[in-house]
């Protein structure tokens, strides 16, 4: 696999209403930027998960690679899931 295609598994979780999106969307674009690699990543809206999704279990706004959670270390989310805030 090429740097390239690890990119391209890359998911930014996010809701329309989530306040940190932009600031983290950002942050992200910047980074991939730094390391000279295309800004190339699925958006999820959660909002139009199935309830079964297990990204609907993360917080948002998150970034997955390869379904873990980037930043936090957060294990794969198991049902229940919590309302969101």
């Amino acid at each position: 696999m090429t740097e390239h295609e690890s990119v391209r598994e890359l998911e930014f979780v996010t809701r329309g209403a989530c306040a940190n999106t932009p600031i983290l969307r950002a942050n992200l674009n910047a980074a991939l930027e730094a390391l000279g690699l295309p800004a190339v990543y699925q958006v999820v809206d959660i909002d139009r998960l199935r309830a079964s999704d297990v990204r609907r279990g993360y917080p948002t706004p998150t970034v997955l690679v390869r379904k873990h959670d980037l930043f936090g270390g957060m294990p794969e989310p198991v049902p229940p899931f919590p309302e969101p805030a």
